[in-house]
């Protein structure tokens, strides 16, 4: 573009004389934006649209960077947030242990139900005393399971079950053994 229509651009964007449309873009270097901003801050341009539409946009990216930070905060949280999140994981962890048992059984006897929570409790602390007692009661014909509503322990019971009978045959084998000598 020649300078001659630069000027013509830049008194029909910003209604200013020749003059100062020629002053404005040799002072900038005949950069058309440029002149436009330097007539704008020598008040020879009304810019209350340009203005507007700034200032809406500013609004308008300080609202989406506090949603922003209000979601991020909503994900992640605060210390308060994860503290609520464990309580709540442990207070899912107690139920499901307090609705679930460990059942010890004899043949014909009403079984002894323990729950879950009261039993993981012992083995942690009493680890070496639980050991020796379940191990104890396998050889004195006693039977473990674990029953509750809404999930199923076969597998697990089916060790136990597998446990017992191999204690059986070792209490067998040895009262053979005994015997023959």
């Amino acid at each position: 573009m020649e300078r001659n229509e630069i000027i013509e651009v830049l008194m029909g964007k910003v209604n200013v004389t020749k003059e100062e449309a020629t002053e404005a873009l040799e002072n900038c270097n005949w950069d058309l934006l440029d002149a436009v901003i330097y007539l704008e801050r020598r008040g020879k341009v009304e810019n209350n649209e340009t203005t507007t539409i700034i200032e809406v946009a500013a609004e308008n990216q300080k609202e989406e960077k506090k949603k922003e930070y209000k979601n991020k905060d909503e994900k992640c949280g605060g210390i308060g947030e994860m503290v609520g999140r464990i309580f709540k994981f442990v207070g899912k962890v107690l139920r499901k242990g307090n609705e679930n048992h460990f059942e010890i059984k004899k043949e014909n006897e009403k079984p002894i139900r323990i729950s879950l929570t009261i039993s993981a409790i012992l083995l942690i602390f009493l680890f070496i005393p639980s050991l020796i007692l379940l191990i104890v009661g396998l050889f004195c014909g006693y039977k473990y399971s674990i029953s509750g509503p809404n999930i199923n322990y076969d597998g697990v019971n089916d060790i136990f079950d597998k446990v017992s009978e191999s204690a059986d045959t070792i209490k067998k084998d040895f009262k053979e053994g005994y015997e023959n000598n």
